[in-house]
């Protein structure tokens, strides 16, 4: 509503005069400032460089609604004050960190885990496989808050500060409000993962040293993994697409996702816990024409094997099979 507003201010006073001039700048700059605010959005405008042809992958949007509090009689001002309130699911995720975009993540707010990241490899950098997953989705909260990726002390602190803010007053007597439920509300936390690892979709080993590897270490990028496929079987493909299958190629757009399941980490049931990995490549020569194209699925079982697939369209029809979707599915266009 607000962009409303000043875009209507704008179109009705005209550049008459000095003032009418500085009005015309401070709308422009409204506008400026709305299309860059926020990292979790409707759609994937603001990094689709990711994406072959900068276009997203189509077919796959196939989360669960976004969580709804249902013990909301006596709270005051829910609307403002709950987590993800009426929040779409899936979010668009444009992953900043350190104010730079490093690659895009379709996240599951009702399994709370994401369905796919898109990225570019990074072919030549020596990889960095170092680091801890520490890093939260403020936006997910509230989509006022801030854009960058934060650690879980700083995300809380953020939250913190929204429900003190006056125009908010998020008391936090009531349970729903506090930071650390707030926080859980809208995204898994570090103990949610039970048994399994924390399985990266865009793994920090394609990426060199640095903030892109860095970026890698959120809870947004990760699934519950069983921890033998994440080690053995995918770790040796994710390395094989690194060091051989990228050969030749000047770019290298990679998506990796994962086949959400009916079996969730424990009864609480509140993080997925994916039945197959999958992820596709399109490898392009220094004038972006494809040079080739293929991808792999794998079970999320101690035992699971590799499967690889020498074209995208084998990998989409699989994949259209065991998440049941009906319409078409396209990872890359034209690759």
């Amino acid at each position: 509503m607000k962009i409303m507003q000043s875009m209507l201010i704008c179109d009705v006073f005209p550049n008459r005069d000095r003032n009418m001039v500085n009005l015309s700048l401070m709308c422009l700059g409204l506008l400026s400032l709305w299309g860059v605010r926020g990292e979790v959005a409707p759609n994937f405008n603001h990094c689709k460089k990711f994406f072959f042809r900068q276009t997203p992958v189509s077919g796959l949007n196939i989360a669960l609604p976004t969580p709804v509090e249902t013990k909301t009689q006596k709270l005051v001002n829910p609307k403002k004050c709950l987590s993800a309130y009426n929040a779409a699911s899936p979010a668009y995720i444009c992953q900043i960190y350190n104010n730079q975009y490093y690659f895009a993540t379709l996240y599951d707010r009702g399994r709370r885990i994401p369905l796919y990241s898109a990225y570019k490899m990074d072919i030549k950098g020596e990889p960095e496989r170092n680091g801890s997953i520490v890093n939260y989705e403020p936006q997910l909260v509230h989509p006022g808050l801030a854009k960058n990726q934060m650690k879980k002390k700083e995300c809380l602190t953020e939250i913190k500060n929204y429900n003190k803010n006056q125009s908010n007053d998020c008391k936090e007597s009531f349970p729903q409000y506090r930071q650390t439920y707030k926080l859980s509300w809208s995204q898994a936390l570090n103990d949610d993962f039970g048994t399994y690892t924390r399985g990266h979709l865009n793994p920090a080993g394609h990426h060199g040293k640095g903030d892109a590897s860095q970026a890698t270490m959120t809870f947004t990028n990760v699934a519950p993994q069983n921890p033998t496929m994440n080690q053995v079987q995918w770790n040796q493909y994710e390395q094989k697409l690194k060091n051989v299958t990228s050969k030749g190629c000047s770019n290298m757009y990679v998506v990796t996702g994962v086949v959400p399941s009916n079996k969730w980490v424990d009864q609480k049931n509140r993080v997925n816990v994916p039945s197959h990995y999958w992820n596709a490549f399109c490898c392009t020569d220094n004038n972006n024409k494809p040079l080739r194209s293929g991808g792999a699925l794998c079970p999320n079982t101690d035992k699971g094997r590799v499967t690889e697939y020498k074209t995208v369209a084998d990998l989409q029809k699989e994949l259209r099979r065991l998440m049941r979707v009906k319409n078409n599915v396209q990872i890359f266009k034209g690759c």
